[in-house]
């Protein structure tokens, strides 16, 4: 018999214990989080730049009106001849050049025959710029005179 009422005493005390925590966890308000203004939508991305194919005629003009050309060749290929008023920033500096091409003029980018300047062009597009040209065909199809 005391047994019996020591076992029931524990589950009364169990029991007890029981409900008075679940009363704790009821009288505590939970947090309120702060009234939340709707989230703005996201803004639309920009359309990235896109990169425009020219052919020569197209390039001389735009230097004429301010473009300026850059040919992406190395120092040893400019030497046998390049466009009149280029400025040479071979593919393999134009990492470490960056700041010598202009974001406010059109830039008009070529190489021996477009693979080179297409690779530069994509460069610029990566890194902002927007006004960037590919002369299509490279030097080997600049007009001669």
């Amino acid at each position: 018999m005391k047994k019996l009422f020591g076992l029931l005493l524990c589950s009364v005390f169990m029991l007890a214990g029981c409900n008075e925590a679940k009363a704790e966890k009821k009288e505590a308000p939970a947090p309120q989080p702060a009234a939340a203004a709707p989230a703005p939508a996201p803004a639309p991305e920009a359309p990235k730049a896109q990169i425009t194919n020219i052919d020569w005629a197209k390039a001389l003009e735009m230097q004429q009106a301010g473009g300026v050309l850059i040919d992406v060749r190395t120092p040893g290929e400019v030497a046998e001849g390049t466009a009149p008023g280029s400025i040479n920033i071979p593919l393999q500096e134009a990492e470490q050049r960056l700041a010598e091409f202009p974001k406010d003029k059109d830039l008009l980018i070529f190489c021996r025959s477009g693979k080179r300047s297409m690779a530069v062009s994509n460069f610029l597009i990566q890194n902002g710029y927007e006004r960037v040209f590919n002369v299509v065909g490279g030097f080997l199809a600049f007009p001669k005179q």
